[in-house]
């Protein structure tokens, strides 16, 4: 399809991007907190690589790109939330080692599998209800951080906080397939702006730190 996978591709590089940024993080303070960050975008950059591969070259790989995608819709949104909540909370547990991660992340796969195989929901079920828990842990630590500074400036809790909302108007009004936003069809618009959103996720790095940030 026509720019989808263009588009998937810049989504792709930009959850790497900000993945490699916080995988720095695990070396300090908060590894584990950082570590679930860094599984969560490593999670979405694979599906979206192999959607951009998908749509660019190989169409023969449409169940590989559907198991990724539903991979990421359980894991990717809720570990971001966990792992920023994690971190504004100062919670010790993980602070110096990785462990806690790798069970987090092993609970959240596997309740979600557990819910989608057992068919007490659908895969698109525990898929929306991940994400919009994940998204609103998001929200909540942006929203702690207005109303309760603690290392974050109020733009860059403005900024993150803006990421999460993106990431649900993005859902509500465009969805996962292709639109003709701005008079421009076949363009896949979703993994556009979730690219933009994944990007406020620079602006949470200061949760992650010892020190209140001063920037902006």
């Amino acid at each position: 399809m026509v720019n989808f996978w263009l588009l998937d591709l810049l989504l792709g590089l930009a959850c790497l991007l900000i993945a490699n940024q916080y995988w720095y993080l695990t070396r300090a303070r908060f590894q584990s907190a950082a570590l679930i960050i860094v599984a969560a975008l490593l999670c979405m950059a694979l599906a979206a690589l192999v959607g951009a591969y998908r749509y660019g070259m190989d169409p023969g790989t449409t169940e590989l790109h559907r198991a990724l995608t539903r991979l990421s819709g359980f894991a990717s949104f809720l570990l971001i939330g966990i792992g920023l909540l994690w971190s504004r909370l100062g919670l010790t547990w993980g602070a110096d080692n990785r462990t806690p991660a790798y069970v987090v992340m092993v609970l959240v796969l596997a309740s979600a599998i557990a819910l989608s195989e057992s068919g007490m929901l659908v895969s698109r079920a525990v898929v929306d209800l991940y994400s919009a828990l994940g998204l609103l842990l998001w929200l909540l630590v942006a929203v702690l951080e207005l109303i309760m500074p603690g290392r974050l400036t109020r733009k860059q809790a403005l900024l993150l906080g803006g990421g999460a909302l993106l990431v649900v108007v993005n859902g509500l009004l465009i969805g996962t397939g292709s639109s003709r936003l701005l008079g421009m069809a076949r363009t896949n618009w979703f993994h556009l702006l979730l690219a933009v959103s994944v990007f406020s996720l620079l602006y949470a790095r200061p949760l992650f730190t010892l020190e209140k940030s001063t920037d902006g």
